[in-house]
């Protein structure tokens, strides 16, 4: 997932440029790492501008959790690379216009927003994202949606001496594509184990102050809880269009697992 070259060496392997251009990455997420990565190996000058103070974007939060060990290591390579190959990294450096960088072509790697419903009572709630990187909980937490994010976060909820329970639309747990079945599966298990409450065919109706409405085969029910987590995904979020040299990476593109991000950016490059 993490080598867009393994086992696929005849179709991406690292190709010189014959033309080197100044390429300016806006995003300092794994996509736009990885795009400013091949384009370094091919013999472009690159500079990531990242708003925020560190590289990673979603996969800083997303490696918090305490099993989520390998995804660090992955980051921190990610950023040696920058070093060694001498890419130039803005942290707090918001990008407004891109005409105001000085470059040939630009990479857009402005990931994806947090999906939202105009619920009543939406904004009583935390996203996964906040949860991940630190936001103190109740000790009876609602995760509102049970793809894999969703159960990652209600077993380390879990993990941490909360007590979660898991609402979720669609009729199982971790029913997406792209996902290891033995990792879904121990989660399904794990919760089945532990007694944790799954919420199937159910819909998230209204969060109070709480507690919060939901919908089910069976009608409404209140569920008593102290704090709301959303986990229902997340929406593509290009901050500049595409065009000739414009191009986009990772989740502003559409909403992907590792392997995607990773994939798409290095064929990006590739191209340039």
């Amino acid at each position: 997932a993490v080598n867009a070259e393994t086992m696929n060496s005849k179709a991406h392997f690292i190709k010189k440029a014959a033309h080197p251009k100044n390429i300016a990455v806006i995003g300092g997420g794994i996509g736009g790492m990885e795009a400013a990565r091949v384009a370094a190996l091919r013999g472009h000058k690159v500079e990531i501008y990242e708003k925020s103070d560190r590289l990673g974007g979603v996969f800083v939060p997303a490696s918090a959790a305490s099993f989520k060990g390998k995804l660090r290591e992955l980051l921190a390579w990610y950023e040696l690379q920058m070093k060694e190959l001498g890419i130039s990294v803005h942290l707090r450096s918001e990008v407004k216009d891109l005409s105001s960088l000085k470059a040939d072509e630009f990479i857009v790697a402005t990931g994806s927003n947090p999906r939202r419903f105009g619920l009543k009572g939406e904004g009583k709630a935390i996203d996964a994202i906040d949860y991940l990187n630190g936001k103190e909980v109740g000790q009876n937490v609602a995760v509102i949606g049970g793809g894999l994010t969703g159960c990652e976060v209600a077993y380390e909820l879990y993990l941490s001496g909360k007590n979660p329970l898991i609402v979720e639309m669609k009729d199982d747990l971790v029913k997406q594509t792209g996902v290891c079945m033995a990792n879904s599966q121990y989660l399904r298990d794990f919760f089945a184990w532990k007694k944790v409450n799954v919420y199937l065919s159910t819909k998230l109706k209204e969060i109070k102050d709480g507690s919060i409405v939901v919908e089910g085969e069976d009608g409404e029910k209140e569920l008593p809880c102290d704090s709301v987590i959303l986990s229902s995904g997340y929406v593509p979020a290009p901050k500049f269009p595409a065009s000739k040299n414009v191009h986009w990476v990772g989740d502003c593109v559409k909403v992907g697992n590792l392997r995607s991000v990773i994939w798409r950016a290095y064929e990006v490059a590739m191209k340039l």
